[in-house]
């Protein structure tokens, strides 16, 4: 017991090492970022504070994006410590038909769910005033450069990097630790966390045990990237549908359809020599 016990707060340990040293480096590229614009057009007096904020938020995606590049050569440097390649570590076979088909129901389904839960968390104060709150990136929307900032670092960066952190790595690593349902509730629950936001926290940790799951049954770092691509790509659906009374139903219904019918579709054809 003793032993088990060690296992898990070791594994634990080590899992919150790799997402604080991601948290760190993005903390750590946005200050650079902050400072290095206010180097070149210094604010009044009084703006400091206002000019390190915005030259943050008109730079967000393109901070994340070298954050998320810096942190992997941190994860390599560590797995080169640890003497574990990430490269091994990774279970990546590329896409499959069987494994990519059932993770695109899996994905509309999330989605769809997502959009049912939105119109539950608009009556709800703390989750509403929680999405009031966020960081505004509708000025994203206007710009051409910074709209495929954008969409590159939430449909392609995003899902990759995340999957590789949350997936390949975190959850590997309390697998050596914990019993598979334990592993991956754990690891859902860090994946929710490093969202931040309550309103995204709250249904991320429901998408993160999907993904757990379809990266734990599929043996393939691909199936989940799909997934949160699509369900990231998808993240428009939340704002255009108008979900009120017996839609959101028929929508609850139709999203717990597809993700049920593609996890059972991928339980079917899971690989059986891995």
């Amino acid at each position: 017991m003793a032993t088990t016990f060690g296992k898990a707060i070791r594994v634990l340990f080590v899992s919150l090492v790799y997402i604080t040293l991601y948290s760190f480096m993005q903390v750590a590229v946005e200050l650079a970022a902050g400072l290095l614009a206010i180097y070149r057009d210094p604010p009044g007096r009084d703006g400091f504070m206002y000019g390190f904020e915005d030259a943050v938020l008109s730079n967000l995606f393109l901070c994340s994006a070298v954050a998320m590049a810096l942190s992997l050569v941190l994860f390599w440097a560590m797995g080169i410590l640890r003497e574990r390649k990430l490269k091994d570590e990774l279970k990546f076979d590329g896409p499959t038909k069987a494994s990519a088909l059932p993770a695109v129901l899996i994905a509309f389904g999330c989605r769809l769910g997502v959009s049912v839960y939105a119109a539950f968390a608009d009556n709800v104060d703390i989750l509403r005033e929680s999405v009031e709150n966020s960081v505004d990136t509708s000025s994203y929307m206007v710009s051409p450069g910074k709209l495929i900032m954008y969409l590159a670092a939430t449909v392609i960066l995003a899902p990759v990097f995340e999957e590789i952190l949350f997936r390949g790595i975190v959850q590997t690593e309390l697998l050596r630790g914990f019993p598979v349902p334990m592993a991956i509730f754990v690891g859902a629950l860090f994946f929710s966390a490093a969202h931040g936001m309550l309103y995204q926290a709250m249904f991320t940790f429901f998408v993160g045990l999907v993904l757990g799951w379809s990266y734990y049954i599929t043996r393939n770092l691909f199936t989940s990237i799909i997934i949160h691509m699509i369900f990231n790509g998808t993240a428009i659906v939340t704002g255009v549908l108008n979900l009120t009374g017996p839609l959101c139903f028929i929508a609850a219904a139709g999203a717990a359809a597809l993700v049920t019918a593609g996890c059972l579709w991928m339980w079917e054809r899971r690989p059986q020599n891995k």
